[in-house]
């Protein structure tokens, strides 16, 4: 009779809650495919552009770009590399600044071998490199993973800033070239006033559209528009954590300090061949920053950071076998000190910590 009775009562007001049930197979195929595609799809790209550039390359060309890799001077490589390493050192140091207001602080060695790590991990699996920073950081340090991720804001913005800034800089200087191209246009054919009009029009449209835009995406609720609003207020928390920094000036000291030793790491290696020691800064600038821009394309700018190099030093007249040769140069010594550093950081980093490993805060 009781059992009849706790059945028939139906409580009012009175809310269940369910776990959430696991994932079914169909959505981790979906997942798993999803990211096979996010990191298989620019890889196939790069090998593609590989291959591409070597069957359109006539025989004699191969053989120059290979007599060109025979003459080169390696001294200026090897300095490269050493530029390369202070970058990293003071970039694994700089990261401490941000680490401090949350009173976490690490070993240098540690903060060290954690950045070389998270480069390895980004040449394989683009935009993992932050989160393997912070994840072996955690695991040897005993730090909470989610604060030392928070601390990579302030420095994504300090090197965006210099970024906007060097691009900036390389519009202003190849002024000249881009209206030697805009004069090439014009001699195929088409009349100045008519173009002159159009690109007004263009630049009135594309501002109103920007203004417009504004007004609306402050109001709407649209995921991916939410993720846009919040990548900025990233920016600009990161931007304010910086100037409420106790030591800023540290900060942006190593900061001014990386960025110039990625220049000199990138300059130097046009020293090592004769076609290429007299470029001139705005074409050394403008070479740095397609290259920059072709590793965010694909991971670790296989087969395209060439390519990219060798279109822009082709308008400084250059020839593209000397562009070509000169970028794989940069790019092989490039990517062999992260991956000479990334293994010996993944040996030693194990071996200077406790066997033990630490467990999270």
């Amino acid at each position: 009779m009781q059992s009849w009775i706790l059945k028939k009562q139906k409580p009012s007001n009175q809310r269940f809650y369910f776990p959430t049930p696991p994932p079914t197979q169909s959505k981790q195929l979906k997942k798993l495919i999803g990211n096979t595609l996010k990191i298989g799809i620019p890889l196939a790209l790069g090998v593609y552009i590989i291959w591409y550039q070597y069957s359109t390359l006539a025989p004699e060309q191969i053989e120059t770009i290979k007599q060109s890799f025979r003459d080169a001077n390696y001294f200026w490589v090897l300095l490269s590399v050493a530029f390369g390493t202070l970058s990293h050192l003071s970039r694994a140091y700089r990261w401490r600044y941000t680490l401090a207001p949350l009173d976490i602080k690490i070993k240098f060695s540690n903060s060290f071998f954690a950045v070389m790590i998270g480069y390895v991990a980004n040449i394989a699996f683009p935009r993992l490199g932050e989160v393997s920073r912070c994840a072996v950081v955690a695991k040897y340090e005993g730090q909470p993973f989610e604060k030392l991720f928070g601390t990579v804001v302030a420095e994504r913005v300090a090197d965006m800033l210099i970024l906007l800034s060097i691009i900036a800089i390389v519009l202003v200087l190849q002024i000249d070239i881009l209206q030697q191209t805009l004069e090439e246009m014009l001699a195929k054919g088409g009349d100045p006033e008519d173009l002159i009009i159009k690109l007004i029009a263009v630049g009135l449209m594309g501002l109103l559209i920007l203004i417009a835009g504004f007004f609306l995406l402050r109001k709407s609720n649209h995921p991916l528009i939410v993720k846009l609003k919040t990548f900025v207020t990233g920016l600009i928390d990161g931007v304010l954590s910086i100037l409420r920094m106790k030591k800023k000036w540290g900060f942006i000291g190593h900061t001014a300090f990386i960025w110039i030793m990625y220049h000199l790491m990138f300059y130097v290696v046009f020293l090592a061949l004769p076609e290429t020691s007299n470029v001139p800064l705005a074409g050394v600038l403008a070479a740095f920053v397609m290259g920059g821009l072709s590793i965010i394309l694909v991971q670790g700018g296989i087969g395209v950071y060439p390519l990219f190099v060798a279109i822009v030093l082709e308008l400084y007249g250059l020839s593209e076998t000397t562009g070509v040769t000169l970028g794989w140069i940069i790019w092989t010594g490039q990517t062999a000190m992260i991956l000479g550093w990334g293994a010996v950081s993944l040996i030693a980093m194990p071996m200077l910590n406790s066997a033990k490993e630490k467990t999270t805060v």
